[in-house]
């Protein structure tokens, strides 16, 4: 079987030859450090591309040596890896300033521009817009020749971080948390003007890839490791319809699945994501709350795909040996493989100091445990 038909056969819910494998996307990827290790492992040259930050970008050598089923279209300009180039601070396109510590793998936030903000301020601001992004040259180009001349999946890699997210960024996340509670008209202003922002970069990018792409990478981090950061009422009612709006957006753009990115405890959510449109969970983060495997297979296997949780990142991958990576991989395609609807991927991206034995370890009982007819 194609890994087109392959990936597609799964994402309809039915079973292929084997499970898909995935790898190189901003939430299903792997991070430069340790994708530099992996490289010298495997006896793999030449430079890394990033594609935001420290996301690396899988060379094709990497991903025929994995047997991964899909391929990327990246929306932003890649750049060479560096790792002292990419400890600079920086300012994102909203507004945003970022610094990454000498101590640290990641970027945090050293300055939200709207932390002081009124309801004036933001008619005022400058948010983004779609001529405001360093596009990939030739975005049309590319994804028409992974989609005519390949028989890949085609994934259109995430834009952004998701819609709360971005908004908490901006204005700082204790700041926007109170402004939830104690200033909905403030909040609300805010989330809109953001969602504005959005759909109009949306709008732009699927205008060039819409028609070429399987898959679009969306998303939000709205739990944490023990279930929602707010309210589910809350939710429901500054947070769901405009998500919905970005849905219904790339419903009118595209034919290609809905990819949801939410970390932690995302069971509560799955329901509304379910109403809004999404057929596609990710990463399924089986260590948080109520993140069972074979029980979010049992209540949601018919109605949505799970791409990830294919190897617990915060123990396992991490910390265990081959031996332990090689159980857990077959746990968890034991538990979301029947029937299909599951596309393998790590609990997120892999790590820094993820050892190169475990990733190869992952991926060749994935090639071993994922085979149909299930045993």
């Amino acid at each position: 079987m194609k890994p087109r038909e392959r990936v597609l056969r799964a994402l309809n819910i039915q079973e292929p030859d084997r499970v898909p494998a995935d790898l190189g996307g901003m939430n299903t990827g792997i991070e430069a450090d340790a994708y530099e290790d992996l490289k010298r492992h495997l006896g793999i040259s030449g430079p890394t591309m990033v594609s935001a930050r420290a996301h690396a970008v899988p060379a094709e050598e990497v991903l025929q040596r994995f047997n991964i089923d899909t391929r990327y279209v990246y929306p932003y300009r890649l750049k060479q890896w560096n790792s002292e180039a990419i400890s600079n601070s920086s300012t994102d396109e909203w507004g945003v300033k970022w610094a990454r510590p000498e101590s640290s793998y990641y970027f945090d936030i050293v300055h939200s521009p709207l932390s002081d903000a009124s309801l004036a301020d933001l008619e005022r601001y400058a948010f983004p817009t779609r001529d405001d992004y360093d596009w990939q040259p030739d975005l049309e180009e590319k994804a028409r020749f992974l989609y005519e001349e390949t028989d890949y999946a085609v994934v259109a890699n995430a834009l952004d971080v998701g819609l709360f997210e971005r908004t908490w960024f901006i204005r700082g996340f204790e700041q926007f948390m109170v402004d939830l509670v104690l200033d909905q008209e403030f909040a609300g202003a805010l989330l809109e003007k953001v969602l504005e922002s959005k759909l109009d970069a949306l709008d732009y990018y699927l205008g060039k890839v819409g028609k070429y792409i399987h898959v679009i990478m969306l998303g939000d981090d709205l739990a944490m490791q023990d279930g929602p950061l707010f309210s589910l009422d809350l939710y429901r009612r500054l947070i769901k319809p405009r998500q919905k709006e970005i849905n219904d957006l790339v419903r009118s753009k595209t034919d290609a699945k809905i990819f949801f990115h939410c970390c932690g405890s995302a069971y509560p959510f799955i329901e509304d994501f379910l109403e809004i449109g999404v057929d596609i969970l990710n990463p399924v983060q089986v260590s948080a709350a109520n993140m069972d495997t074979a029980n979010l297979k049992r209540q949601f296997g018919s109605q949505i795909v799970f791409w990830g949780g294919g190897c617990d990142t915060q123990h396992v991958l991490q910390f265990g040996s081959p031996a332990d990576v090689d159980r857990e991989v077959k746990q968890r395609i034991n538990d979301l493989a029947p029937g299909g609807g599951f596309v393998f991927n790590q609990v997120h991206c892999i790590q820094p100091d993820v050892p190169p034995e475990n990733i190869c370890a992952m991926y060749d009982a994935m090639k071993k445990y994922g085979v149909y007819p299930r045993g």
